[in-house]
């Protein structure tokens, strides 16, 4: 069957009004022909003075923006360097931490013995023993605090292996006993095959940290062993307030000249690091020993008054952009502080490669502007003949037309309008027969169509309507079981005074996959988990309760913190088929003492309160549970004393959203806690809570809002 053709409604009702615009084009003609010369030259004059904005508003857009950009990539790269320097000190300190607890408590550990260097060993991550001049190894007392200092054996190896940018880590006493863990035991050996002795007393790190009575960063230094530049970090250990050692490390500066060296910023983009006294460590220009920010050049003493500035706002770790002239070529130069160190990183590009699109962008705009007022010209010559010959035979067409089609395109529409406007109340029918060949017809039909899919809508409304009020009452079981598959009594153990604890957890949906508990492994430890599953709804709920029991029976196994992350996720990867996971932070609590010991998969940063205010606990991260196996989760300690406390929660706070879309943020919620620090577990979870209600308002919450806090009260 052929297809009926469909002719346009709005043809017709343009024909209907062709008189008016045959009226109309007749107007236009007798104005346009005395205004075309003026609209010509009206066009020029615009493309003249766009051509001078465009240039004018080109050039300082592009400056401002090439300003923003050189300074973000400044901050960039200093904050890159910031974060090497950072983990360094954090391992650094923590060796240092573990050696007081040694000092502190010295019978509790096993004697452990520590090897001379040996040539052997060279190439492999060992730790040796190294004395100062006049020590006597065979001293009963030397060899005692030798053994002692040998349980950091396990530490020292795992600070240098997980920290690629360490050269050597060590604990150096004073009474001149230092324990080195590195790779390079042959450079430990004199020309004749003896053991050099060391005195650690005597180098710079060793003196900083003394002096400082705090964590200590030396400048730029060579190597004892391997005379290599790098920089040396140490923390000093006390025991009942006395000097007894100094833990240090050093690490290499490679990574860091990589950093400056791996950017790609034009042609004629450089970097460099300068140090808090303005001399130029590390620079990307490579053999051109004559340029001002070469390695070795000192800015605070150049001659030029721009480039002492330069060094002064370094050195006073401010950051900002500034043109410089370096040879004769103005220049835009950011500086970005690096907070660890006091160095500044600086980002150098030529003035000429900023400004080169905009002069490229004027040329073109000059000759598109020339072309299109000469285009203009013609056109408006061939229009305006076109116009008059169009004006005769649309005025003589339309005359004849107009009063034909009226009829046609009202009768119609008057009657579709009265057939729609019998749809009320439920009668929806609808019916046209009338054919009309164009968009009217069209239009009834689609009304046809339309009334006959609403009836089927009210139809599945209905249905759909009777399953959920079936399905509410499921999920209120299910909401219930799972509420009451975590601790809810409060206080759960009234018993217990060693601590007090308070835990929530607010689905987003009806049920959720966030949970936390916390029980007794035997008398004297307890065990606190707070988790985050994948998801929400029902599947979350039910992945939750899976790994909430894997969880929990590992723990009563009596493992480590590390040990019942690394069980429950072979367990989790072994059980599950789907793609979901968990996050999650285990600590074990030994009420006696007040230790602390705990792992992270891949869970949020603790809050911790200690000398009376809260503040993040950034411990490293192992990978998520369930999402591969043959996995090892790090473990660290923490010393609790009576009034600490302890706060871990779900992404569902850090990450709850206002109806901006702003997150409320660790900061948020750092403020909430120091609110009442010193208040009870409950009542700093209730100033959380109250905050993040605050700050989301009538937003949806669209994550679980789950909470846990303990007060250690002591032993």
């Amino acid at each position: 069957m052929p297809r009926k053709r469909i002719r346009s409604l709005r043809g017709k009702i343009a024909r209907t009004m062709v008189v008016v615009v045959g009226l109309t084009l007749l107007c236009v003609a007798v104005l346009s022909l005395f205004s075309a010369r003026a609209i010509t030259s009206t066009l020029g004059e615009a493309n003249r003075e766009m051509s001078q904005t465009s240039r004018s508003r080109s050039s300082s857009s592009m400056t401002a923006l090439t300003q923003t950009r050189l300074l973000e990539l400044a901050d960039g790269k200093a904050e890159l360097a910031d974060r090497m320097f950072y983990e360094f000190e954090e391992a650094v300190s923590s060796a240092a931490v573990a050696a007081a607890q040694l000092y502190a408590d010295a019978e509790s550990y096993p004697p452990r013995e520590v090897a001379p260097p040996r040539m052997e060993n060279d190439g492999k991550l060992t730790l040796q023993v190294l004395f100062a001049t006049g020590v006597d190894p065979e001293d009963e007392e030397i060899a005692k605090e030798v053994r002692l200092l040998g349980n950091l054996q396990e530490l020292l190896y795992a600070v240098n292996f997980n920290n690629p940018s360490i050269a050597s880590n060590y604990i150096a006493t004073e009474s001149g006993i230092m324990l080195q863990a590195d790779y390079i035991s042959a450079m430990k050996f004199d020309k004749s095959g003896a053991i050099m002795p060391l005195d650690a007393k005597l180098r710079p790190w060793y003196q900083g940290a003394a002096e400082t009575g705090g964590l200590f960063l030396t400048p730029v230094v060579e190597d004892l062993h391997t005379r290599r530049p790098g920089v040396m970090c140490s923390v000093p250990v006390y025991c009942g307030g006395e000097l007894k050692a100094v833990s240090g490390a050093g690490m290499y500066l490679d990574n860091v000249e990589a950093i400056i060296r791996d950017m790609n910023l034009g042609e004629t983009g450089e970097a460099c690091i300068v140090n808090q006294v303005g001399q130029v460590l590390f620079s990307s220009y490579d053999g051109d020993e004559a340029a001002l920010f070469y390695p070795g050049q000192d800015l605070s003493g150049a001659g030029d008054e721009a480039l002492r500035t330069l060094a002064e706002k370094a050195s006073a770790q401010e950051s900002g952009v500034i043109q410089l002239d370096l040879n004769r070529a103005p220049c835009y130069v950011a500086y970005a502080p690096m907070t660890t160190t006091g160095w500044s990183v600086f980002v150098i590009l030529a003035r000429k490669e900023v400004e080169a699109p905009t002069a490229q962008l004027q040329a073109d705009l000059d000759r598109i502007s020339a072309e299109a007022a000469a285009e203009a010209d013609r056109h408006v010559q061939t229009s305006m003949l076109l116009l008059l010959a169009v004006l005769v035979f649309a005025l003589m067409a339309a005359l004849g037309i107009s009063l034909l089609l009226s009829r046609r395109i009202v009768t119609p529409i008057r009657t579709l309008t009265e057939e729609v406007s019998r749809i009320e109340g439920d009668d929806l029918d609808f019916h046209w027969d009338l054919e009309t060949g164009d968009e009217t017809e069209l239009l009834a039909k689609s009304f046809e169509s339309l009334t006959e899919r609403m009836k089927s809508y009210i139809t599945e409304i209905r249905t759909i309507t009777a399953e959920k009020e079936h399905i509410a009452p499921e999920l209120a079981l299910a909401a219930r079981i799972q509420s009451d598959m975590l601790p809810s009594v409060f206080p759960p153990f009234p018993d217990r005074p060693e601590f007090d604890v308070y835990a929530s957890m607010d689905p987003a949906r009806d049920v959720g996959g966030d949970f936390y508990d916390f029980f007794f492994i035997d008398r004297d430890h307890l065990c606190l988990v707070i988790a985050d599953v994948s998801g929400k709804g029902i599947p979350a709920a039910l992945f939750m309760m899976i790994s909430k029991v894997i969880l929990q029976n590992c723990a009563m196994l009596g493992k480590s913190a590390a040990e019942i992350l690394r069980m429950t996720n072979e367990s989790l990867c072994a059980s599950s088929q789907s793609d979901m996971f968990v996050t999650a932070w285990v600590g074990i609590l030994e009420l006696s003492t007040g230790r602390l010991t705990a792992a992270n998969a891949g869970h949020e940063y603790p809050a911790l309160m200690q000398n009376g205010a809260f503040s993040l606990l950034r411990d490293r991260h192992g990978f998520i549970l369930g999402g591969m196996e043959d996995l090892n989760y790090p473990e660290y300690e923490l010393q609790l004393e009576p009034g600490d406390k302890l706060f871990v929660y779900t992404d569902g706070v850090p990450e709850a959203t206002d109806a901006q879309s702003a997150m409320f943020g660790t900061e948020r919620m750092l403020d909430a806690l120091n609110a009442e620090p010193q208040a009870a577990p409950e009542r700093i979870l209730e100033n959380v809570r109250a905050a993040v209600d605050g700050f989301v308002r009538d937003a949806e919450q669209f994550d679980d809002l789950t909470m846990l806090c303990i007060e250690y009260r002591g032993g």
